[in-house]
């Protein structure tokens, strides 16, 4: 069988790398002169940023972590430590769990609505919202839930799916009791320990994928066509099954769509992303994130990195990165970003700042998606094309999850 992947990021690579352990080659097409998309790392005068944003390895699964981790390698094992900006004072993350650090007043009114909330009779949620509402109560949503997510989602939060709860764990009833009478607890716990590439920051992981694969950088796909139940590639390269992870949003550059199908792949929505790395002289706080719902703040996450791994700064130098959500292009933020940071309570001596922008970083789960996906995925699939991954299936997968898709894509198919 002779299988090609459209779209050399994470998605891409997974792939192919389950094809190989299978005894099956497959070729790669990838674009841009690298591998790995978001897994992207930059090495400035000594500085390392995770242009792509903050990324770390994390499973619930011990076999799949493990497996992740024999491809990194060298590696560090980290502890989380994970904070939410309120109120100019950091809770620990997440809020639900944190909030065992705020004064008993305001945890009183937490709990009595929480309580209020788990007594009162709802109707079943339509949207993130309202599942925000039903499954948190009024206090916790409006005070942490939807903010952050109205600022990095940048939508009315009730015309994103419910399907988008699915990523967000439910924490148990007793440990909001616990944190709401003061008692502190952990959230979120297949997330409390994580692990991160020793050197090389995170694209260490698609350098070491891309080794064993027959990856084609700087090769942007112009066209397909179908012939005698093959699919050829710019006219050139023959396959019979293609596996299409670049993103959906594109495909009809090279591919005839129907007006049907152009009309829904149109109703796919996502967020760009800028990520601003900072070069800092001296020391960070000894955080791994921490997260900012402030909307007077431009980033919605700021990640300082060098303590994911030591090698990603100088000698008693720091890396730091902001990351900021738009649906549109962006003006130059770094000034904004330091401005922010001062207003977190960090007044760094930053030596250089450097921004990179993605077009496609988040996709967003809108209210149209699961018809308009439906319809795609049979249209694609009728051709041979198998989308798949965050950006040609239109989902948002952690790392792990990639791996474990990829694999079980990999063995519906041979």
């Amino acid at each position: 069988m002779n299988v090609s992947v459209i779209g050399g990021g994470l998605a891409g690579l997974s792939v192919g790398y389950h094809l190989k352990k299978k005894g099956i080659n497959s070729t790669i097409f990838e674009a841009q002169d690298y591998a790995g998309g978001l897994l992207r790392s930059v090495k400035i005068d000594g500085w390392t940023f995770d242009s792509g944003g903050s990324h770390i390895i994390f499973s619930k699964s011990k076999d799949i972590l493990n497996e992740i981790l024999a491809v990194i390698g060298d590696f560090i094992e980290h502890r989380r430590r994970t904070y939410i900006f309120y109120k100019k004072r950091y809770i620990e993350y997440p809020f639900e769990n944190g909030m065992y650090s705020l004064d008993r007043n305001e945890r009183y009114e937490i709990l009595k609505d929480f309580v209020r909330n788990l007594m009162m009779k709802k109707d079943d949620p339509k949207n993130l919202l309202d599942w925000f509402y039903y499954s948190f109560g009024e206090a916790i949503t409006e005070k942490y839930l939807r903010p952050y997510n109205e600022k990095i989602w940048k939508r009315d939060l009730r015309k994103i799916s419910i399907d988008w709860v699915g990523r967000i764990p439910k924490p148990p009833i007793d440990d909001i009791l616990r944190s709401s009478i003061g008692i502190k607890t952990e959230g979120y716990k297949h997330q409390l320990k994580f692990y991160y590439p020793l050197k090389g920051g995170i694209e260490t992981f698609a350098r070491n994928l891309v080794k064993d694969l027959n990856v084609k950088l700087s090769f942007p796909v112009r066209s397909l066509k179908f012939e005698d139940n093959k699919i050829i590639i710019n006219n050139k390269y023959i396959c019979d099954k293609l596996i299409y992870t670049a993103p959906l949003k594109e495909i009809g550059n090279y591919i005839k769509l129907d007006r049907e199908i152009k009309d829904e792949i149109k109703k796919l929505d996502y967020n760009s992303l800028t990520v601003v790395g900072l070069a800092i002289r001296g020391r960070v706080p000894n955080f791994h994130w921490i997260y900012v719902p402030d909307p007077d703040i431009v980033f919605h996450r700021i990640a300082f990195i060098s303590n994911y791994s030591p090698y990603m700064a100088p000698d008693g130098c720091s890396t730091v990165i902001a990351e900021i959500s738009h649906k549109n292009k962006i003006k130059k933020v770094e000034d904004e970003v330091i401005s922010g940071l001062k207003r977190l309570g960090f007044d760094f001596n930053v030596e250089f700042s450097k921004s990179w922008t993605w077009k496609y970083a988040y996709v967003i789960l809108n209210n149209e998606y699961n018809k308009a996906m439906e319809k795609i995925r049979n249209y694609l699939m009728e051709r041979e094309i198998i989308p798949f991954g965050r950006f040609g299936n239109w989902e948002y997968l952690n790392m792990d999850q990639v791996w474990v898709a990829a694999k079980e894509l990999v063995s519906a198919i041979t």
